[in-house]
C-alpha cells in the first residue's frame, strides 16, 4: 500500500472536525516547502555572485537570504 492510499484509508477513520486540522497542516507543510525552496535558490545565486565576483559585501549576502 503507498502513503498516499494509508493517508486516504486514515482519512476515512477520522472525525470531520480533525480533518480540517489535518489540511490546515498539509496547507502549512506545502508553504514552509516553497519556502525553503525559495531560500535555497536565493542561497545559490548569492553562492553564483562570489563565484564569479570573488566575494559579495556581508550587508548584500544578508539581504539576499532574508537575513
Amino acid at each position: 500500500m503507498t502513503f498516499k492510499e494509508l493517508l486516504i484509508q486514515e482519512l476515512d477513520n477520522i472525525p470531520d472536525p480533525l480533518i480540517g486540522e489535518v489540511l490546515d497542516f498539509l496547507h502549512f507543510l506545502k508553504a514552509k516547502r516553497e519556502q525553503d525552496n525559495e531560500d535555497l535558490q536565493d542561497a545559490r545565486i548569492a553562492r553564483s555572485t562570489v563565484a564569479t565576483e570573488g566575494t559579495v559585501a556581508w550587508e548584500d549576502l544578508k539581504a539576499e537570504v532574508g537575513l
